[in-house]
């Protein structure tokens, strides 16, 4: 076997011939990752990262951030799935019909997916598409993949709005499942942050008050706890998964307008939306669903038609207790 030197001006063009989009484009990002777990089949998440990290660096120099973020949007669309403990697996084939177009979550990266299923798919960010929708069920069965529902995929009819009997149950939690004061300090002092609401708004901030806790692991990973009023540190808590905490976080702001606002900028047929801050995955999928992400706003800002604004806002008021404030 001959070993050959590959420039920096080589590896560009060949991950330009291998990825949609630019070599460091979200799109071409996430399916690096995406390949990189589904050869793996899992894998330590923090591991996946510098592994990617270091396998593009012929090629480009990608901030592991900027990887992290990344990840973060694949984890929430549902294409690679984060378990306790910090290990990211492979997921399956599932198709999201949705009017003449469907959504496509997998672990599979783009060019290999749409060979499988026989069509054209495009990438906007981390969401897939295809509009190929003729014998797209044979064609998933032929994968093992399923064709899901939308209202199934996003799960809102399994998730609790975001108020306070959701807050209650927590409490509840905390009375039957508390674990030790400092059990998550094994490895050193972790820098808790609580959810601050205040009449100006609401956001995570160095306290020993609060009940809604978040805190960065050594490893990169994050705690999220809730308390009856001091640090996880000092105090008896329950561990919240990333919904549960996204939806406290809502339910703690509901009363605070100003930290409780969903803008509103209508120009002509188009709507944008800007959220306070990331939805609970159900919300979120529900959301991605039907409206388009603005690139770079990392799930904060939609662009939806003005035909679907009311059904959008109504959902999202009632469910997270936001406001719509016009701008």
């Amino acid at each position: 076997m001959t070993l050959s030197h590959v420039t920096r001006e080589e590896a560009l063009e060949r991950l330009s011939q291998s990825r949609a989009g630019a070599p460091d484009s979200i799109e071409a990002l996430c399916d690096v990752l995406r390949a990189e777990v589904h050869a793996r089949k899992h894998a330590p998440r923090a591991a996946t990262l510098s592994r990617v990290a270091r396998l593009l660096a012929p090629a480009i120099t990608v901030d592991e951030q900027r990887l992290d973020e990344v990840c973060d949007a694949l984890e929430r669309e549902g294409d690679v799935m984060l378990n306790p403990g910090g290990i990211l697996y492979a997921t399956p084939t599932r198709v999201v019909p949705i009017a003449k177009s469907a959504r496509v979550f997998s672990s599979l990266p783009t060019r290999a997916l749409a060979k499988a299923l026989g069509r054209d798919i495009s990438a906007e960010g981390a969401a897939r598409t295809t509009t190929s929708v003729d014998g797209l069920i044979e064609a998933v069965e032929s994968v093992s993949g399923v064709m899901v529902p939308p209202e199934a995929w996003a799960g809102l009819d399994r998730s609790a709005n975001a108020d306070e009997a959701f807050l209650e149950r927590l409490n509840q939690r905390l009375k039957w499942q508390a674990l030790g004061a400092g059990s998550l300090e094994k490895d050193g002092a972790l820098e808790w942050r609580a959810w601050t609401v205040t009449p100006e708004g609401a956001r995570w901030r160095r306290s020993s008050e609060g009940q809604l806790w978040w805190a960065r692991t050594r490893f990169g990973g994050h705690h999220r706890a809730w308390t009856a009023s001091a640090s996880p540190a000092t105090s008896p808590f329950v561990t919240l998964s990333p919904d549960d905490a996204d939806r406290a976080r809502f339910a703690l702001s509901r009363e605070v307008e100003a930290a409780s606002v969903l803008r509103v900028a209508r120009s002509g047929k188009r709507v944008t939306l800007e959220i306070p801050g990331w939805l609970p995955r159900p919300e979120y999928r529900w959301l991605s669903l039907h409206a388009a992400c603005v690139a770079d706003s990392k799930g904060m800002r939609w662009e939806i038609s003005s035909d679907s604004e009311d059904q959008i806002t109504k959902l999202l008021a009632e469910r997270l207790g936001l406001v719509v404030e016009a701008t």
